[in-house]
């Protein structure tokens, strides 16, 4: 039943990578990131309640006190599963911090899990055999039940806060406040937001650039943060960068202001001119 629950939460977490990675289309004009925040929340409900059939079991079994010892087939069983879960977690972590991807973070945690409950298990095989303690097999079922029961916790917790737009670790938005500053021109870095979409991470900045740039001059330099966060900050999937001056005020509309009052001046030398203009 256990290796089952595996077959079914790889099965989700395949598919739910097959579908983030299909292109941005007309109706999903933010790609598909998201879809790993769905199939992870799906993968965590389904441990929670596959663990809650387990833990029927293993608690029933306990409670009728009809223990026997398993099988020594059992431990080397769970020790040859220890050293291949040891391995699987250990690559999936990897893979999950080279890909930035939700769902093989949840892979990464369940094959540590999977790791954790073969050594549990191994450990009440010894028990119940040398120790003479036949009910402790039963023991560990059920705490290791438990376990899985608050990892499906965390897992959904954390999808949910994934498809609730929750921003980047704090971490990374120093990094891209920190690069943003060292950007020729740019004076302040008045806000930065970010959002996790699967595997990529959108950025949303606010620059506060020399007062005495032009327009262009301001967009060039927003252009150049993009640039640079871009190619510097991993997993980056879209950066938006916009600029006002470092004082408070948006070049344009003092730029504005400047060409108003040139058109002002030059209606007032016309003949006839009133000297305003609406």
């Amino acid at each position: 039943m256990y290796s089952l629950k595996d077959v079914v939460t790889s099965s989700l977490i395949l598919l739910g990578l097959r579908l983030s990675k299909h292109p941005i289309d007309e109706e999903h004009q933010f790609g598909h990131g998201k879809a790993e925040f769905i199939f992870s929340l799906v993968v965590g409900l389904t441990m929670i309640v596959l663990t809650g059939v387990f833990l029927y079991f293993a608690t029933t079994l306990l409670i009728e006190g009809a223990h026997k010892p398993p099988h020594l087939i059992a431990l080397w069983t769970a020790i040859l599963v220890l050293g291949i879960s040891a391995f699987l977690t250990y690559y999936t972590r990897c893979v999950a911090f080279q890909v930035n991807s939700p769902m093989v973070k949840v892979l990464s945690q369940h094959q540590s899990s999977d790791g954790s409950s073969a050594f549990a298990v191994a450990c009440g095989i010894i028990g119940s055999h040398y120790l003479g303690m036949p009910w402790l097999d039963t023991v560990v079922a059920i705490s290791e039940c438990l376990h899985l029961v608050y990892l499906g916790g965390e897992i959904v917790w954390d999808s949910m806060h994934g498809l609730m737009d929750a921003s980047a670790p704090q971490d990374v938005v120093e990094k891209i406040r920190q690069l943003s500053l060292t950007v020729s021109g740019v004076k302040t870095v008045e806000e930065i937001r970010t959002r996790q979409v699967g595997q990529e991470i959108w950025v949303d900045i606010v620059i506060g650039v020399d007062p005495d740039f032009s327009i262009q001059q301001a967009k060039e330099t927003s252009l150049w943060v993009e640039e640079q966060v871009a190619e510097i900050i991993p997993h980056i999937g879209n950066v938006s960068t916009h600029f006002k001056s470092a004082t408070g005020s948006l070049p344009e509309l003092a730029q504005m202001e400047q060409e108003v009052a040139q058109f002002r001046d030059r209606l007032a030398q016309m003949p006839g001119g009133t000297g305003s203009a609406s």
